[in-house]
């Protein structure tokens, strides 16, 4: 992640975005700034689920270190909960 997308407001998830009906597909980070999300979000709302979620101010760094944290832990018996045949059988 560049550091242009860590000041961004609106983060596009990745792959290209179409954002007006029978348009094509070309939005990304690279092409959209925060006044053209902007724009196009008041005139098409539902395409909101095309953008990643933000954490709120501040808690970015906080979120960053609980990810490490989480990624750091072992849980024992989890090798139990997973049936044999990869997740097919019944209980």
């Amino acid at each position: 992640m560049t550091n242009d997308l860590m000041t961004k407001k609106y983060i596009l998830k990745p792959g290209k975005h179409q954002f007006a009906p029978g348009s094509a597909a070309v939005h990304d980070n690279d092409n959209t700034s925060d006044e053209e999300a902007e724009w196009y979000l008041e005139k098409y709302p539902h395409i909101i689920s095309l953008f990643a979620p933000q954490p709120p101010e501040g808690s970015a760094k906080k979120q960053g270190q609980e990810i490490g944290d989480q990624n750091t832990k072992k849980v024992k018996g989890v090798s139990s909960l997973t049936p044999p045949s990869g997740g097919k059988g019944s209980l």
